[in-house]
């Protein structure tokens, strides 16, 4: 194989060199100089286009911001439901103290929360307190969602005869009461989702409407009450089924001709429909291409004159930025030199303080760096050593582990604070993650652990709180719980409270272990875990010592406000004090 032969500089051509502004400048103005009478017409075609080109999408712009309105809307309703849902009251059965707290989340709102099954109504908060639900069955094909275990947003419920109860839309939620099934609603009327119309701007001329996934109206931007119920028109809804968003050629239900968008909401199945009159569309087209006829020749003459004036200057600045550029990259010093054209200065200014800032940053980033390394490392250093002397002394003072019963779950305490420690270090103490430290603590029977939530992320000393917690409820459940015995299993799922969001809850179940029964006396472990969640984390544990294994529940306190928050990725709240 012959080596490949390298090219010869000086018979190799030099690359094209790229246009100059000048040149391009000049191309340009003659160019719009030679062909301005066809290029005049062409322009006025295209234009009459852009214009409804314009239209559309700004129509559809308009339908996407009444998807967004409507579904924030819902999504107070689902908030609301979320909120209840876990309501001790409710899960309790306790359906009057539940019926309290459900009439006080929608105070002062345009909708009311109904609990229901398929048979009767047993809360309706759009009554007065005390006054019995009206008999009403919950439809079959809502119920068989409910049964779906699905949340969703119903079509327009009208009533099946006249004066029977007005149109409302409801949020279906299932929720387990006493081992059964029933449907948690939050039901809003149609003139509930009017107001989205005004926040959107709608010109007065333009129609809005929001129909349902049966395409039946349930909103309008004018005479809403008038054409309630009525279905979408036959040409509006084959747009409708050809896709989840679109323009088409249209009319209204009053027959007025439109250019009309529409878009379906994914959360709910209800679509928003936007038409604005052709006849305006029209007149604004051919308004629009005259004057830009007009202003086109002006252009036309001013651009040919100013590009050849202008050119050679804004060359030269901008070579010289780029020189000033170079520059910088190579960290040299960036002279201030005065420029004919304030911006250009300006940048080159810009240029000049942030190479100094940069210079001067990086030199003092290098050096906190240091010092907080030097830092982070002596301390680290200085806590394990006061930890293994901790350990030490205990045995020196106790004796060996058979003469001292404690002595052995005290080292065992010590180690998991150790290690929580050096989990807390990987991260330059700036916190720990919640499902980290439960994985670091359960690591040994991870293959019989189920961990469920969100990232939630724990401040320093939030992790070190939680993982003596954890190592006690770990230590429990190995010595006498679940993980004592091979077909034994844990199961830890937490969330953030919707309802209140500085609350987290986290749920520890152990299945499948030796029967359980409550201690004859509270513990050093039970002790521990209720002093730290108190004094640490404001807040509780609630232990449940049931025959198929102990339950746990702890409820935290997560913080409002606090640098911890602002350094963390959205959706993973801060937890600690």
């Amino acid at each position: 194989m012959q080596d490949p032969v390298a090219p010869d500089p000086a018979t190799t051509p030099p690359p094209p060199a790229a246009g100059t502004v000048r040149r391009r400048l000049l191309l340009m103005a003659l160019s719009l100089v030679v062909p301005a009478t066809l290029f005049m017409a062409l322009l006025a075609r295209a234009e009459f286009g852009e214009s409804r080109a314009r239209y559309e999408r700004q129509l559809i712009a308009t339908t996407r911001a009444l998807v967004l309105a409507t579904d924030r809307q819902i999504g107070q309703g689902q908030s609301i439901l979320q909120t209840l849902a876990v309501s001790p009251d409710l899960i309790a059965g306790d359906i009057p103290a539940f019926e309290r707290q459900a009439r006080a989340a929608v105070q002062g709102g345009e909708g009311w929360v109904v609990l229901l099954d398929n048979q009767r109504q047993l809360v309706n908060t759009r009554l007065p307190p005390g006054q019995a639900p009206p008999p009403y069955a919950l439809p079959d094909y809502r119920w068989q969602t409910i049964r779906a275990g699905r949340t969703t947003v119903s079509n327009l419920v009208r009533p099946a005869k006249p004066g029977q109860f007005q149109p409302f839309v409801s949020i279906d939620m299932p929720v387990i009461v006493n081992g059964r099934l029933y449907d948690l609603a939050y039901q809003q009327r149609p003139a509930a989702f009017s107001s989205i119309f005004a926040s959107q701007n709608i010109p007065p001329s333009w129609t809005a409407s929001i129909v349902d996934g049966n395409a039946m109206l349930v909103s309008r931007s004018r005479d809403a009450d008038r054409f309630l119920g009525r279905t979408a028109s036959e040409d509006m809804r084959k747009a409708m089924a050809r896709g989840p968003e679109g323009v088409t050629l249209s009319h209204t239900l009053d027959g007025t001709a439109t250019l009309s968008a529409f878009s379906r909401s994914s959360t709910s199945g209800w679509s928003f429909i936007v038409g604005v009159p052709r006849r305006e569309l029209s007149r604004a087209n051919w308004s629009s291409v005259g004057w830009l006829t007009a202003a086109s020749v002006l252009l036309l003459v001013i651009g040919v004159a100013v590009a050849v004036v202008v050119a050679r200057d804004i060359a030269a600045a901008v070579r010289g930025l780029g020189a000033d550029a170079k520059a910088m990259a190579a960290g040299e010093p960036i002279p201030v030199v005065p420029d004919r054209y304030r911006e250009i200065a300006e940048v080159r200014a810009a240029l000049h303080d942030a190479a100094d800032q940069l210079r001067a940053r990086e030199d003092e980033e290098q050096r906190a760096h240091q010092r907080q390394q030097l830092m982070i490392n002596e301390l680290n250093h200085r806590v394990k050593n006061t930890l293994f002397t901790v350990q030490s002394l205990a045995r020196q003072s106790l004796g060996r582990p058979a003469d001292t019963p404690g002595l052995h779950a005290f080292n065992e305490r010590i180690m998991a604070l150790a290690r929580a420690h050096d989990l807390l270090t990987q991260s330059v103490w700036e916190g720990a993650d919640l499902k980290e430290i439960l994985e670091e603590t359960l690591e040994p029977y991870l293959d019989r652990t189920v961990l469920a939530g969100p990232a939630v992320a724990l401040t320093p000393n939030a992790a070190l709180a939680l993982s003596m917690v954890f190592h006690e409820l770990g230590t429990n459940a190995v010595k006498y719980g679940a993980l004592s015995v091979p077909e034994g299993s844990v199961t830890v799922v937490w969330h953030v409270d919707p309802g209140a969001l500085h609350r987290l809850t986290l749920h520890w179940e152990e299945r499948g272990g030796p029967r359980v029964s409550p201690p004859a006396r509270q513990g050093f472990g039970s002790r521990l875990i209720a002093a730290s969640l108190k004094s640490d984390l404001a807040g509780e544990a609630r232990l449940d010592y049931r025959p198929s294994g102990l339950v746990c529940v702890l409820t935290l306190s997560l913080p409002s406000t606090g640098k911890e928050e602002a350094d963390l990725p959205a959706g993973a709240p801060a937890v600690g004090n």
